[in-house]
């Protein structure tokens, strides 16, 4: 009987030593920014069937805790090498952007990514991140990137969101998606420049080639209307010297006219009707005509009951 009491003595603290060593063993601990699942220790064996938030959890001494991060992962893509929209107002060449991002694990999808993935889904998620945005640049203006950052930048996380969500699915959620910097590498730098001056340099010699062109038609306007005027100035001066040729011409038939009825009218009262004294008569004039034209004074004086004509004459 001592000796059957020695041994259920010996089992109770045999039993109490194996509860006080394994007791403790049976515990595992997920701190606030860890997920778990279940992972035998002896062979290794994860179990996906349940995911174990943080706190202490009673698992059993052959098991542990296959561990996930539950807080946001945080990404820093540097110099990410990127092609912008080959347009006009781009060289299409590549340059270098920062991308910054955060993401979380779905807690419910934590299994099915270690099924899918295991501890490779960072890699993965890298890996689809650069190609989503390198695919959305090349749609991009290079202007687009500093003139309109916001739109840029929504462009790529709806990108990035839906090549994650692409079969097989990453069971993780994008937060924070920041476009950092961007760098121009100093090759593309002078290429776009050149390319610039180039446009600029086209664009001045077909500003120059306008103004030529439009020089030389001024000229031909100019020249036209020099030759117009011209044509109106010899064709008026035609004009001016006809109608005072016959200006002058109808004075003179007017004049003409106008004597030849005096003469009628004056020999007519003085009652000359002789041929022989409208001749003398016309005689006389022509010369008091020709003696004023010369500077002589010719004085005609008539005496009525003789009917006869005294001249005298006296130079001037």
């Amino acid at each position: 009987m001592a000796e059957a009491g020695a041994c259920i003595i010996l089992l109770v603290l045999i039993g109490l030593l194996l509860l006080v060593i394994l007791l403790p063993l049976s515990f595992s601990y997920l701190d606030y920014w860890q997920y778990g699942l279940r992972q035998r220790k002896t062979t290794g064996k994860v179990y996906i069937d349940k995911v174990y938030p943080s706190g202490r959890h009673f698992l059993g001494p052959d098991f542990k805790f296959l561990k996930y991060q539950a807080d946001a992962h945080i990404v820093h893509l540097d110099d990410l090498a990127v092609f912008s929209d080959g347009g006009d107002d781009s060289v299409g060449l590549s340059f270098l952007i920062d991308v910054d991002f955060t993401y979380f694990i779905k807690q419910e999808e934590v299994g099915q990514l270690h099924q899918d993935l295991a501890k490779t889904y960072e890699t993965v998620i890298l890996s689809r991140t650069t190609d989503a945005i390198k695919n959305s640049a090349i749609t991009v203006s290079f202007t687009g990137y500093f003139q309109d950052r916001i739109n840029v930048e929504k462009q790529f996380r709806e990108a990035v969101q839906a090549r994650w969500d692409a079969p097989p699915a990453l069971h993780v959620t994008l937060d924070q998606f920041h476009l950092g910097r961007i760098k121009i590498p100093d090759a593309v730098a002078e290429k776009q420049l050149s390319a610039k001056i180039q446009i600029e340099t086209n664009k001045k010699e077909e500003f120059l080639q306008a103004a030529r062109i439009e020089r030389e038609i001024t000229a031909v306007s100019v020249n036209t209307i020099a030759l117009e005027k011209e044509k109106l100035i010899s064709e008026k001066r035609a004009e001016a010297s006809l109608h005072t040729a016959n200006a002058i011409a109808d004075g003179e038939r007017i004049k003409s006219e106008a004597i030849n009825t005096g003469t009628m009218n004056l020999l007519t009262s003085l009652g000359i009707q002789s041929q022989e004294h409208s001749t003398a008569y016309t005689y006389i004039r022509t010369l008091q005509n020709r003696a004023t034209a010369a500077g002589t004074h010719l004085k005609v004086s008539y005496l009525a009951d003789q009917n006869i004509v005294k001249t005298s004459s006296s130079v001037v």
